[in-house]
């Protein structure tokens, strides 16, 4: 299978290495030429547990180059998702399809707008990773994948993509109902990402500070509560139980939020915490932890991003 990876974050690199060494045809699409031609240049690294991993892969800025996929796996932040969709919608060949696993809610709705809901797919990964510098993940943590259609049942292409992804070392799973994907991965999200950027702690650490783990239990907790107002069916029986052993398999990991506030740049707090709030405040709920994680993110960017605007370090 020809596949291009849009984004070359950490998520990005774990799966451009991954699949690349399963067998596919893998490039790497970025929205910054310089950065691509470094990468094209010198090629990518991927720590886990054995070792390193270091592969020489296509990348490119140019996103005509998406014509020659058979599919193009979504992994930017959610803020550029529209940009995403817009390239896709120009360049991606009739019959290949596009697979969201980024972080939050509304990506697939934006991608099905551009390219028709019978061409995209949604996916949740648990799997930790960690940008270390360009072109160097770190694989974190292990964990399932869940990748459906984002209308109807799995179809023969959807266990395509699924075969690939257990044969690149992936728990994954054909699964119908992208929302309630989304939606478990949302809450994963909602409990873990912006309390390790606040108090700027691995993944592990909220299990073990009584305070954090509440915070994280009540956050969560909220968010289901939105969630089955909404008719969402989540995969697992015990959420909270799902959002601790996520927290425990990737213990070592620095979340993608907390990687953001780390950089100084903006985070994706608006598409989970944010979301939240959103769509509790329409249910006439009430998300009273979320809505202070949601400022507190929100008042740290404020900061930094306002301190770059201005050019100070």
């Amino acid at each position: 299978m020809r596949v291009w990876v849009i984004g070359p974050g950490a998520l990005g690199l774990l799966m451009a290495v991954r699949l690349a060494e399963a067998g596919a045809e893998v490039g790497l699409l970025d929205h910054r030429p310089g950065r691509a031609g470094r990468l094209a240049e010198s090629g990518v690294c991927l720590e886990h547990g054995e070792g390193e991993l270091r592969l020489p892969l296509k990348a490119s800025a140019h996103p005509p180059d998406l014509a020659h996929c058979d599919l193009a796996i979504v992994c930017v932040k959610a803020y550029h998702t529209a940009a995403v969709a817009e390239a896709l919608g120009r360049h991606l060949a009739p019959g290949a399809r596009a697979l969201t696993l980024q972080n939050g809610a509304g990506n697939v709705e934006t991608l099905a707008a551009a390219l028709g809901r019978e061409r995209v797919l949604g996916g949740i990964t648990s799997e930790g990773a960690t940008l270390v510098a360009e072109g160097h993940a770190r694989h974190a943590g292990t964990g399932q994948s869940f990748i459906g259609p984002a209308a109807g049942e799995p179809d023969a292409f959807c266990h395509q993509v699924v075969d690939l992804f257990n044969a690149a070392g992936f728990a994954a799973q054909a699964a119908a109902g992208v929302p309630n994907l989304i939606w478990t991965k949302l809450v994963i999200n909602v409990g873990i990402n912006a309390l390790t950027a606040i108090l700027d702690v691995n993944n592990g650490v909220l299990l073990e500070l009584a305070g954090a783990r509440r915070l994280m239990e009540l956050a969560v907790d909220e968010a289901l509560a939105v969630g089955r107002a909404l008719g969402i069916e989540f995969l697992h029986a015990d959420m909270p139980e799902a959002v601790r052993q996520v927290a425990r398999r990737t213990a070592a990991n620095i979340s993608s939020m907390r990687q953001d506030v780390r950089a100084a740049r903006r985070t994706e707090i608006d598409f989970i915490n944010g979301i939240v709030c959103q769509k509790a405040a329409e249910l006439n709920l009430a998300a009273p932890i979320n809505q202070a994680l949601t400022l507190l993110i929100k008042a740290r960017e404020e900061g930094y991003l306002e301190q770059a605007g201005r050019g100070e370090t």
